[in-house]
C-alpha cells in the first residue's frame, strides 16, 4: 500500500497554483520555440518544394503541400496564441491546460498523418517519434497526464500502421519501449520542473525580501534615503505635498540620555508621523531629519509647522520643526527640487523655534 500511495503520488503530484503558474510559463516558452523553429524549417522546406516541382503536382505531392501549409498555419497560430497568453495575466490555468493539450493534439495527428505516408512508401519514420519526445520533454503535463496523451498518440500511430499492413513492419516490443520512454520523460520533466519552479519562486521571494528590507531604515523601519531615490523616479505629475521633519536640541538629548534613549525618541517620531500624515510615504531623510511624501491635501494633513509630545520616559517634551512645499513633480529631479523646497521651510521654522522669543533652549525644561 506504501508504494502504491508513493506510486500515486509520483503520476500525479500535488502542485500549488503559484508552481503552476511558473510551469505554464516555461511550457509556453517552450511551445513558442517550438513553433517559431518548425515554422522557420516548414518555410523553407515549400519554397524548396515549389522550386523543385515547379512542371506541376501530383496527388501525392499534393498531399504532402497540405501537410506542409497545415504545419505553417498550425506552427504561426501557436506562436503567436502562446505570445499573447503569456503576456496575459489574468488567464487562469485552466487556459493554459486546454491550449497545451490542442497543441499535442494537433501537432501529434500531423506527425502521424506524416509517418502514416512514410510507412505506406516504405520510407523511414522519424517525425511522429521527434515529435512525442520533443512534446514529453518540453511541454510538461503530470505525469498521469502525460501518459495518457503518449499511450493514446503511440495508440493512433498503430492503428494508422495496421490499417495499411497490420502493422507488419513494425516491432511491438520497440514500439513500446519507445512509448514508455517518452511517458519516463514525460513524467522526470514535470518533477524537475516542480523541483525547478520551487526553487525559483523561494528565491524570487528571499529576493524581494532582501529588496524590500533595503529599503527600510533599520531602527525606524520607515523607509531609507535608497527608497526615496526609487520612488522618486516614478514621479506622475500628481499634486504632491513635500514635509520636512527634526527633532529640536536632538543632539543635546542625545548627550544628556544617552544614544538609546535618542533611538526611542526617534522610533516614537516615527509613529507620531503616520497619526499626523496618515497613508503617506515616510522615510528617514538622515540623522534626526524626517521626510513624508503624501498625495493628499495639505488641508487633510497636519497643518502646523511645529507638534511637541511628552516622552513619559525620560520625561521631556519631544518638539519637532516642520517645513512643506507643494508642487506637481513629473520626474526624479522635479522631486528633489521639492523637497529642496520643503527644507527650506524648515529652516524658516527652525530659525523659529530656535530663537530667545520662542524659548530656544528653554523649550526643553
Amino acid at each position: 500500500m506504501k508504494m502504491l500511495r508513493k506510486f500515486i503520488r509520483f503520476m500525479n503530484p500535488p502542485i500549488d497554483e503559484e508552481i503552476l503558474k511558473e510551469i505554464d510559463g516555461n511550457s509556453f516558452r517552450s511551445i513558442r520555440i517550438i513553433s517559431l523553429s518548425v515554422f522557420l524549417f516548414e518555410v523553407v522546406t515549400i519554397i524548396m518544394f515549389f522550386i523543385s516541382n515547379i512542371n506541376g503536382l501530383d496527388h501525392e505531392k499534393m498531399l504532402s503541400l497540405i501537410s506542409v501549409c497545415y504545419c505553417i498555419i498550425l506552427c504561426a497560430t501557436a506562436y503567436y496564441l502562446s505570445n499573447k497568453m503569456l503576456q496575459s495575466r489574468k488567464l487562469s490555468h485552466k487556459w493554459f491546460f486546454t491550449f497545451k493539450i490542442l497543441f499535442f493534439i494537433l501537432f501529434t495527428a500531423w506527425a502521424v498523418f506524416i509517418d502514416y505516408r512514410h510507412y505506406k512508401h516504405g520510407d523511414q519514420m522519424i517525425t511522429f517519434f521527434a515529435v512525442n519526445l520533443t512534446m514529453s520533454c518540453f511541454v510538461i503535463f503530470r505525469p498521469w497526464i502525460g501518459t495518457v496523451l503518449v499511450s493514446g498518440s503511440f495508440a493512433g500511430l498503430y492503428a494508422a500502421l495496421y490499417s495499411v499492413d497490420k502493422a507488419a513492419g513494425i516491432q511491438p516490443e520497440n514500439f513500446i519501449v519507445l512509448a514508455l520512454i517518452s511517458m519516463a520523460c514525460n513524467a522526470v520533466r514535470c518533477h524537475a520542473q516542480i523541483k525547478a519552479a520551487t526553487q525559483t519562486i523561494r528565491l524570487n521571494e528571499t529576493i524581494s525580501e532582501l529588496k524590500s528590507a533595503s529599503r527600510r531604515d533599520g531602527l525606524t523601519g520607515l523607509l531609507n534615503r535608497l527608497a526615496l531615490e526609487d520612488d522618486a523616479s516614478t514621479a506622475d505629475g500628481r499634486k504632491m505635498t513635500a514635509y520636512m521633519i527634526d527633532i529640536n536640541y536632538f543632539k543635546e538629548f542625545n548627550d544628556q540620555y544617552g544614544h538609546a534613549a535618542g533611538d526611542t525618541i526617534l522610533r516614537e517620531v516615527s509613529g507620531t508621523l503616520k497619526h499626523l500624515y496618515p497613508g503617506a510615504h515616510y522615510y528617514r531623510y538622515g540623522g534626526d531629519e524626517f521626510l513624508v511624501l503624501t498625495y493628499k491635501a495639505p488641508e487633510e494633513n497636519y497643518g502646523s509647522d511645529t507638534y511637541d509630545f511628552r516622552q513619559e520616559k525620560y520625561g521631556v517634551t519631544v518638539d519637532l520643526s516642520i517645513g512643506n512645499a507643494q508642487g506637481s513633480p513629473s520626474n526624479y529631479q522635479e522631486v528633489f527640487d521639492l523637497i529642496s523646497k520643503a527644507d527650506k521651510a524648515l529652516y524658516i521654522t527652525k530659525q523659529r523655534t530656535h530663537s530667545a522669543e520662542y524659548g530656544g533652549h528653554d523649550r526643553r525644561k
